[in-house]
């Protein structure tokens, strides 16, 4: 499947006039940055908040066991964290909402929070097995800008003010009887 996109009507000059063009992989990278420094000075403002107030009720030790109990849990902050905001009227993290992305479903609406959970899991176990970090270097390289954790949750990230459904290209798109069938493209 390949994007559609209609070069001849572009004006180069308006960025605007990009936005059928799906999320690459460097404003997603940026995105995730973003979204690890607002989720470390969370988890950082949190731990200091136990610390000094567990610390203060039940004393020092008991202060320094909730903040490694913190720092300990922190790590499942992102499987809630991503889920929740993808599903939600952001449609997006934090750093893809500030950079004027969302993530969407084939349709071009908003994912269902099932979705989301698959779509964080697989990120996260990819992050986590070191092979598995190529499928999200893939996002560069796949027409559709798709990792593997867009894939398998049959996601994609595309700017905000992208409407509708996600134009695909097949070339047996009138045989698969499946969509609406626009000359070799098809609508999922």
């Amino acid at each position: 499947m390949y994007y559609v996109y209609m070069m001849e009507s572009q004006d180069f000059n308006n960025p605007v006039s990009f936005s059928n063009v799906p999320a690459g992989f460097w404003i997603r990278f940026v995105a995730s940055i973003i979204d690890g420094v607002v989720l470390s000075i969370l988890v950082i403002l949190l731990a200091l908040f136990a610390l000094l107030l567990v610390g203060s009720l039940f004393g020092e030790g008991a202060g320094f066991g909730m903040l490694l109990l913190v720092l300990f849990l922190a790590p499942f902050a992102t499987i809630f964290y991503k889920p929740l905001m993808e599903a939600s009227e952001y449609q997006g993290t934090f750093g893809k909402y500030l950079l004027g992305m969302k993530v969407v479903d084939s349709r071009g609406e908003r994912i269902t929070m099932k979705n989301s959970f698959i779509r964080t899991i697989v990120y996260m176990v990819l992050l986590a097995v070191f092979v598995g970090i190529l499928g999200i270097l893939m996002i560069g390289f796949t027409e559709e800008k798709q990792g593997l954790h867009c894939i398998a949750s049959k996601t994609y990230v595309v700017p905000f003010h992208w409407q509708g459904p996600c134009l695909l290209y097949t070339s047996d798109a009138a045989d698969e009887g499946l969509g609406v069938d626009l000359g070799g493209r098809r609508i999922i």
